[in-house]
């Protein structure tokens, strides 16, 4: 998952450079992140004060990796006490169908669905239960759902998965 928040103040990264846990390097990118112990994923901090969690497995985590995080920079005295709120931004899903897939038949059977073997080793399907995400398929029954943005939009996803296998 990736969820986003906002910590309302300005964060001094160059301050980040040299704590443990905190990785910043201005020349590679304009922000820091923050992985450690009490982290389950990558936290990206920017000095706009806005947070970025990726790769968590729900947005409960997420919130308890973006709170840890503004709570971390509260006890180096970076930021103000506050309380943030967060906003899920994407949600990316794997399965296994279990068997492998005709993707030349799929593509001639489904509507929305473009399969270029030249361009890319998978089909793209664009089904409208996903509300703008896609389903990249491959021919080994691997299936990845990518631009979800609700955790109710993966069980769309979990339905449209139903009807292909």
């Amino acid at each position: 998952m990736v969820a986003t928040s906002e910590l309302r103040q300005f964060v001094d990264l160059e301050k980040l450079a040299e704590v443990s846990g905190f990785f910043y390097n201005k020349a590679i990118y304009h922000c820091a992140y923050l992985k450690e112990r009490g982290t389950l994923a990558k936290i990206s901090i920017f000095a706009t004060g806005k947070m970025i969690s990726i790769g968590t497995k729900s947005i409960k985590a997420a919130t308890l990796d973006l709170t840890y995080a503004a709570h971390r920079l509260v006890d180096l005295g970076l930021i103000s006490p506050t309380k943030i709120s967060v906003k899920l931004r994407n949600v990316v899903a794997t399965a296994d169908l279990g068997h492998s897939i005709d993707l030349e038949n799929l593509a001639r059977c489904l509507p929305h669905l473009l399969y270029e073997p030249e361009q890319f080793p998978a089909a793209i399907y664009h089904a409208e239960e996903l509300e703008g995400a896609s389903l990249l398929i491959f021919a080994t029954g691997k299936v990845v759902l990518a631009g979800l943005r609700s955790e109710k939009s993966l069980e769309n996803g979990k339905h449209v998965l139903a009807q292909l296998a």
